[in-house]
């Protein structure tokens, strides 16, 4: 489990980076109007789709360590196939490029949602499964606190699709959420090479 555990963690701190790297570098997108996803098209689709690929073995990885590592959690079946969703989800996000803002929308598009939302859904409910099962170790306080933040960020991302709000507050509130989610993952990866 651990080294497994070890490669989620690493996977998921390179994430971070390229999502840094995202919104650093010259582009045509900017944090509020536009979407994570847009960033996959254009002059910095390689970096995106790079954090993709990165993201897919860290849900990979993480899996796997629930496999081995966790045979006498309750949950572990459950997270076992979300964790393999996700992993899936990611490989096939850089096969099905979002629409960009702004722009009509396509089939590959909508499938392209369809995703998002199921990432978005499936990585919350998991969160969840996590704090519950590391509730009595040193970091689940941490894991609430951000499982909370997660479900806010959430919420507020639904609130953004509205059309009055969505050029002003989207952008913002997806990257929240992921930002959380993703540090709240590295944690729960940290956690397990720890035990």
């Amino acid at each position: 489990m651990t080294i497994l555990a070890l490669i989620a963690a690493i996977a998921l701190v390179v994430r971070l980076a390229l999502f840094v790297a995202l919104h650093v570098m010259r582009s045509d997108y900017n944090v509020v109007e536009h979407a994570v996803s847009d960033y996959a098209v254009g002059r910095t689709s390689k970096v995106a789709t790079a954090m993709t690929w990165v993201t897919a073995l860290s849900w990979a990885a993480l899996g796997g360590a629930v496999l081995v590592g966790l045979g006498d959690w309750s949950e572990q079946r459950s997270a076992i196939a979300q964790l393999i969703m996700l992993a899936i989800i990611f490989v096939a996000l850089p096969f099905t490029p979002t629409d960009v803002e702004g722009k009509a929308r396509t089939r590959v598009g909508v499938i392209h949602y369809i995703l998002a939302i199921a990432w978005f859904a499936l990585s919350y409910n998991l969160s969840g499964d996590f704090t519950r099962l590391l509730a009595d170790e040193p970091v689940g306080g941490v894991l609430n606190v951000l499982h909370w933040a997660a479900l806010v960020s959430l919420i507020v991302l639904v609130i953004a699709l509205l059309p009055a709000l969505r050029r002003r507050l989207f952008g913002i509130a997806e990257r929240v959420f992921i930002v959380v989610i993703s540090a709240f993952f590295l944690i729960v990866a940290v956690q397990l090479v720890l035990s």
